[in-house]
């Protein structure tokens, strides 16, 4: 479910449970090394995403966040918060092979993506972590797990917000917050997977399965790509934005970081 690709190094590391709830260990790779027992990494059960034809909010809201460098190459998901301010997961603007964020001008989020047209692409200006941040390299996570040492504990910083260098004309996604969750929470995920990348894929009616502080375990169908989705609850009749898609187990479970873990970044609307 990590959203990541490389076009050198053809990199995607996904992050999941191998107790499914407290190890971590790969979950896909777009080169195919993903476990040959898993051919859909991510997908629990039956495929039940949908393609998301509607427009307006929260829809336009999200897009792809991709780097571009004359090495290396990202692929995820972001939505925005503010007409300026993008969220995704940590691990999609960082470097693999410099453990440091890419230049905020290879960063670009296109909102709105519909196969050839988009409501709106812009640059990074700068890249807002949360304090404490610190990127797990293939290396240490491919060694760390094969020891069994590497907790999901490890990735409870795992959000970013991106603040763009021009505002995009869209409305931005409401925030839920104050949500109380519970096992059996209906919720919704939505994002740009690699095998659908021009076509928003929604999972309607997945839902809460349990917690592991700070983490949201959910059965929400995820690819690679969907890393930074976001993830909603519905009030007063409406999507709102209660977390973000950041790892998951093999057709078992799915990890998001909720609102409590990074709400202080939605503020950020600045460079700091």
């Amino acid at each position: 479910m990590c959203g990541s690709a490389a076009w050198i190094t053809r990199r995607c590391v996904l992050l999941a449970l191998a107790s499914l709830l407290t190890l971590v260990t790969t979950l896909a790779r777009p080169d195919g090394a993903a476990a040959q027992d898993q051919p859909r990494p991510g997908i629990i059960g039956d495929d039940d995403r949908v393609v998301v034809t509607e427009q307006g909010s929260p829809w336009e809201a999200i897009g792809q966040v991709n780097v571009s460098g004359f090495r290396e190459a990202e692929m995820c998901t972001g939505t925005l918060i503010a007409p300026n301010v993008v969220l995704t997961a940590a691990h999609c603007v960082t470097s693999p092979s410099q453990k440091r964020p890419f230049p905020a001008g290879n960063i670009h989020f296109l909102a709105g993506v519909r196969g050839s047209e988009n409501k709106g692409h812009a640059t990074a200006k700068c890249v807002n972590f949360l304090d404490g941040y610190t990127y797990m390299p293939p290396s240490e996570f491919y060694a760390s797990r094969v020891a069994g040492k590497l907790h999901l504990s490890a990735f409870t910083k795992d959000v970013v917000v991106l603040v763009l260098n021009e505002s995009i004309a869209v409305d931005p996604a409401a925030l839920a917050k104050g949500v109380t969750p519970w096992p059996g929470l209906k919720l919704v995920h939505a994002a740009y997977g690699v095998d659908r990348r021009f076509a928003l894929s929604g999972h309607f009616g997945c839902q809460l399965l349990g917690l592991e502080r700070p983490f949201w375990m959910n059965d929400c169908d995820t690819r690679p790509g969907s890393s930074g989705g976001p993830v909603f609850v519905t009030r007063d009749d409406k999507l709102q934005l209660a977390a973000v898609m950041v790892a998951g187990v093999p057709g078992r479970v799915n990890a998001a970081l909720p609102i409590s873990a990074w709400g202080s970044l939605a503020d950020m609307t600045e460079c700091r």
